[in-house]
């Protein structure tokens, strides 16, 4: 009867191991190949795809030279220099993953790089814009309030039964506040009243007595004053110019004490697609209103999507040189420690697809660096499944109790112990905007919580399930 227990005890422990082990087989061809489905005739992998940074992927590259309308006064080094800062404010407020600018001190270029994706054309539109700002007097065109008097802007949302709608809403500074207060008050609508009077005579009465020695006739006039009003409407009007382009003309109904007006954008809409883009036009003025003038005018010369020097062929060949290296280092985990070696060696390949799996989804943007971090946090994973596979050797032959709980646990104060420093690194590089660097942290980072949680469950489960 023990024996027979026994048995199914073995049976049952081996089919335990056979179903993680092929969950794990799953998902490591999940996240090694991907999922491929038909879709118009040919196959594609419904898995996302990794995020290249620019010396991988290539980079849209942007030429800017002035134009010929700037006069010799604004052609100086302080201006190149200040148009250069401008459009990498632009750049980082329209969701550049990634760029570089650069700018030529003699003659004013810039060349601007950024990745090639579905936001890289209506990044490019912006970079030209001078972002001139103007509210004049309609009349005059006296310019009422200018770039200097805004303090920020941002894209608001109503929502009503018609669908919603986009605004503008351009805040003012302290000084262009009470600036915007006193046009608010002149520029209003008025209502002029004017009156008309008429004199008529309405009634002629005659009198009449019969007498013998006289007659008498008496005219009488009665007079009835009329007054008729009429009312107009007068309006001195503002006019507002973005890139002396009128986006409206419009009076005041009210004195503006909050410092603020908000534009209308489009119409409201239930449409998604018009709503978008109604968004993505205020956000445009939006960034170009933030970020400042150019202080001298640009053409682009240039806009051509340029190749990395490193092919997808190379990436291939390093893809198969540190899976061959990690296919070596699993078999020399099975010659060492036979049947606790193949266990390693499965746990190890289900976390190595899990985390390219998990750089997938998280979007982090791969460099030339973060290849180098991806090695690494394999690496270390490696050593890890190494510490904890002496440990468990060692506990079995001291005949310790509960042995490969007490083996993961000293593993864990072990290992981390030792990397303390390359956590702390990981997070402060992610906080880092440079993206080689803030690459390589993100994959650092994910590659030490996965290490962490994986091993403590999966592999863990694992060991426990073949030593029991």
């Amino acid at each position: 009867m023990k024996k027979q227990n026994k048995k199914n005890e073995k049976i049952m422990k081996t089919i335990k191991i056979i179903t993680i082990s092929l969950l794990i087989v799953l998902v490591s061809m999940i996240g090694f190949f991907g999922i491929y489905k038909q879709n118009k005739n040919q196959m594609s992998n419904v898995v996302k795809d990794y995020t290249y940074a620019m010396d991988l992927n290539g980079a849209r590259t942007i030429k800017l030279t002035l134009n010929t309308d700037n006069s010799d006064e604004v052609k100086t080094e302080e201006n190149y220099k200040t148009a250069k800062e401008i459009i990498e404010k632009r750049l980082k407020k329209l969701g550049a993953e990634e760029y570089k600018v650069n700018v030529n001190n003699e003659n004013g270029e810039i060349t601007v790089q950024i990745p090639e994706n579905l936001n890289t054309d209506t990044i490019v539109s912006n970079l030209t814009t001078v972002g001139k700002f103007e509210i004049l007097d309609s009349e005059t065109n006296d310019v009422l309030l200018d770039n200097n008097s805004i303090e920020s802007s941002k894209v608001l949302y109503n929502r009503a039964t018609s669908g919603t709608s986009v605004y503008l809403e351009i805040a003012f500074n302290k000084d262009g506040k009470n600036k915007l207060e006193e046009i608010s008050k002149t520029y209003v609508k008025t209502e002029n009243n004017t009156t008309d009077e008429n004199t008529t005579t309405d009634e002629n009465a005659t009198t009449e007595e019969n007498n013998t020695e006289a007659t008498e006739n008496t005219n009488e006039t009665n007079t009835e004053n009329t007054t008729s009003e009429k009312s107009s409407k007068t309006e001195k009007k503002i006019s507002l110019k973005i890139d002396d382009s009128e986006l409206m003309s419009t009076t005041f109904d009210e004195p503006i004490t909050s410092g603020k007006i908000q534009l209308s954008v489009g119409k409201a809409t239930t449409d998604s697609t018009t709503l978008k883009g109604y968004v993505e036009q205020a956000q445009n003025v939006a960034t170009v209103l933030d970020s400042g003038k150019l202080p001298v005018k640009y053409d682009m010369k240039k806009n051509q999507y340029i190749l990395s020097n490193i092919t997808e062929q190379d990436l291939t060949y390093v893809a198969v040189t540190i899976a061959i290296i990690a296919i070596i280092a699993i078999i020399v985990l099975i010659i060492k420690y036979k049947t606790n070696g193949l266990v390693a060696g499965i746990a190890y390949t289900g976390l190595a697809a899990l985390y390219l799996l998990l750089i997938r989804y998280t979007n982090v943007v791969i460099s030339i660096d973060s290849i180098f971090a991806i090695t690494m946090m394999l690496a270390f994973n490696y050593i890890f499944t190494i510490i904890l596979l002496s440990n468990i050797k060692k506990m079995k032959a001291e005949n310790v109790e509960n042995a490969v709980q007490k083996s993961v646990t000293e593993t864990y104060k072990k290992f981390f112990s030792r990397i303390i420093p390359v956590c702390i690194l990981a997070i402060v590089f992610c906080f880092i905007k440079w993206t080689p660097i803030n690459s390589f942290g993100m994959i650092t980072f994910w590659g030490i919580v996965i290490i962490a949680i994986y091993n403590a469950t999966i592999t863990n489960l694992l060991f426990r399930i073949k030593n029991k």
